[in-house]
């Protein structure tokens, strides 16, 4: 037996607030909220997530087949984290940087996170035409990386005892109209958002000015020179998701040129040996790179690890958790090993609707975006409630148990990326100008007008009504497209790329073929191609919008 404590806090879901009082992982004490949560399979947020509990209770993928998953905390080649939102990028660049900071023979900056505001960024991209945008933002990146490397001279002492701190005094007085004086080390975040906010730098010809200015390169040789006598400097620029969601179009391009601007310092002949930049990217902002003329080289490249999470990793993932899951969250039996079975104690679950016996696993598995933030959330909501089921008589079955909890949490994910998906849209229908006339908020920042594009997305989605249909009845749709968002905006392509729609290739049926999904190591167009036979929505939207589930097996699973 165990003891049971009845805690005053309200747990994430609000479904039960006993936990086992010896429950290893169970209870944790949020930081931001100052409330006790419940999360025996750990934090979903990873950076809000311990670095104790990270280091712990980190899933390993041993071995080559797993690729960018299996990237080891000590591995310094590992510059570019590639992924989904919820795929994990932020975990692994703090992996990364808590060894680092732990080795004498290095200099580990903190992550940054203090990102500029969406309004800047927005400001920025309005500033210059779409064909020399990318080439502004690397710009950007390089001589915001430069300013900070400074005030990281100038005010760590690790550093600063290196360095001749006349020499930069002298290199900052001489430049002044493109540096400044600093009085601690500062973020390359920060210096992004000061040169973007700086009041001269009003007009895009301004800021050319600032950012073309020949001194530029001088400084740079001279702060080259200055680091070599530098313990190696390490900086970690981690892209933050939700940031990214409120006008992706734009955080796209910055993302898009911080990658190129990486890169480059990587090969740079002077910089490239003692400065190493370590960032996260989105996947649609990898896959842009790899639709570029550049794309053979970045195919492939060391460097760059790509968080390509699928079925079989995340099985994988799954079993890792329950295997570190404490014995009082199973239902069944743990003699003969631990497994999803075990846990929930059935093998199969029935299916009301389709009415057929489906495996367990994959039933919850394909409830969730196959990704670890999904399977944490989906999991420390289970364990809430298997709890429950065995401390009171529930008038439940434990298959009703499962069905309502993991109905309940794919909602969440269908609505929290149907959330995306709107911010995308509205994002995408910024006017040109917005930002320099500070009325740009209004299209990513106000929640009427998002709420009803989210509206307008599950009355397109309600309208197709099931979750696998055909071509023809796609394209039927596209005209009730056109009447809800207008025909400059292309609501299956969001879909497609947030993974909420996927395609079956010809002939293909729910038992033998794969689905097709947008994916970050793909070289599918940003568009769905429409010349497809069958399209499948995700499963969590028939808990989401409403949609029905039709034939007798779930697609593409």
């Amino acid at each position: 037996g165990y003891i049971l404590y009845t805690l005053p806090t309200t747990v994430k879901y609000g479904v039960c607030d006993l936990v086992g009082s010896n429950a290893l992982g169970g209870v944790r004490m949020s930081e931001e909220t100052g409330k006790n949560e419940f999360t025996p399979f750990g934090n979903p947020d990873g950076s809000r997530a311990d670095i104790e509990e990270i280091s712990g209770r980190f899933v390993t993928f041993g071995g080559g087949i797993w690729g960018g998953l299996a990237t080891r905390n000590n591995d310094l080649t590992a510059r570019v984290i590639v992924g989904r939102k919820g795929s994990g990028k932020t975990v692994y660049l703090r992996r990364l940087q808590a060894f680092a900071s732990g080795q004498d023979d290095l200099y580990a900056d903190n992550i940054q996170q203090d990102l500029p505001t969406t309004a800047e960024i927005i400001k920025f991209c309005q500033f210059f035409s779409e064909n020399i945008l990318t080439e502004k933002w690397m710009l950007l990146w390089r001589r915001a990386i430069l300013r900070s490397i400074i005030s990281h001279l100038m005010h760590n002492p690790r550093l600063k005892e290196k360095v001749s701190q006349k020499k930069l005094e002298r290199l900052i007085e001489t430049n002044g109209s493109i540096l400044r004086e600093f009085n601690a080390p500062i973020s390359v975040y920060s210096q992004v958002n000061e040169i973007i906010y700086y009041h001269e730098h009003n007009t895009g010809h301004k800021i050319t000015r600032f950012l073309e200015d020949p001194r530029w390169h001088e400084i740079e040789s001279i702060v080259a020179d200055m680091i070599w006598d530098c313990p190696p400097i390490c900086f970690y620029i981690d892209a933050v998701d939700e940031e990214f969601a409120h006008a992706p179009i734009y955080w796209h391009r910055c993302q898009k040129g911080l990658f190129y601007t990486t890169m480059r310092l990587l090969r740079d002949s002077r910089l490239g040996g003692r400065l190493h930049i370590f960032i996260c990217i989105r996947d649609i902002v990898y896959s842009a790179v790899l639709r570029s003329e550049h794309a053979t080289r970045y195919i492939k490249e060391p460097h760059i690890r790509i968080l390509n999470w699928n079925k079989e990793s995340i099985r994988y993932f799954l079993q890792a958790k329950l295997n570190m899951l404490h014995n009082e969250f199973f239902v069944g039996n743990v003699r003969d090993g631990k497994d999803v079975t075990s846990w929930l104690s059935v093998k199969e679950i029935h299916n009301d609707v389709r009415d057929i016996d489906e495996p367990i696993e994959q039933y919850l598995l394909r409830h969730t975006r196959l990704l670890p933030r999904d399977i944490i959330t989906l999991g420390n909501a289970l364990c809430e409630e298997i709890i429950k089921f065995k401390t009171f008589e529930e008038e439940l079955t434990i298959e009703d148990m499962i069905r309502n909890t993991v109905s309940e949490v794919a909602s969440i994910f269908g609505n929290e990326q149907l959330k995306t998906c709107s911010n995308q849209i509205a994002s995408n229908q910024t006017p040109k100008g917005a930002a320099l006339h500070e009325y740009s908020e209004f299209y990513t920042a106000n929640e009427e007008y998002t709420s009803g594009i989210i509206e307008d997305l599950k009355k397109l989605i309600l309208y197709i009504g099931k979750d696998c249909f055909s071509s023809s009845e796609l394209e039927d749709a596209r005209g009730q497209a056109h009447e809800l968002f207008g025909e400059d905006v292309h609501p299956f392509s969001v879909l497609w790329q947030n993974g909420l729609i996927w395609y079956l290739e010809s002939g293909a049926s729910a038992k033998k073929d794969k689905t097709n999904f947008y994916s970050e190591a793909s070289m599918h167009d940003f568009r769905i191609p429409f010349e497809k036979d069958n399209y499948v929505f995700h499963s969590c939207l028939i808990d989401s919008a409403g949609i029905e589930a039709i034939g007798k097996q779930p697609w593409g699973y």
